[in-house]
């Protein structure tokens, strides 16, 4: 089970790729560099929510919270561009007033891999 994350994000969205991998140091500066498991690449979205009232933005201020809170809870989510829809928790979350009654939502989405 997940939530699925529907409201609408700004033009500034931003993906970053953060590969795992271990790196063997040899003498005389040889290294070796290794992908670390199947799931190696951990993919971070900076997104920017558009303006939004303040039920809507205390809803989806609390959707994102919940999200580290377990499986059940991961936010089910298609970036900009993207073909499928894949897991994600929300990091770094910060709540902005840029009119009355209008928000803007910021945070960091970091893709998981669920057993679900």
């Amino acid at each position: 089970m997940s939530v699925n994350l529907t409201e609408k994000v700004m033009y500034r969205v931003s993906k970053r790729s953060d590969y795992k991998y271990k790196e063997t140091v040899f003498g005389d500066g040889y290294k070796q560099i290794v992908i670390d498991g199947l799931n190696f690449d951990r993919e971070l979205w900076q997104v920017d929510f558009v303006p939004l009232n303040t039920i809507k933005a205390s809803n989806l201020e609390v959707k994102l919270s919940n999200s580290v809170n377990g499986s059940s809870n991961y936010l089910r989510w298609k970036g900009p561009g993207e073909i499928n829809y894949k897991y994600y928790i929300a990091k770094e979350i910060s709540k902005h007033p840029i009119a009355p009654d209008k928000w803007k939502i910021s945070c960091q989405l970091q893709r998981e891999f669920p057993l679900v």
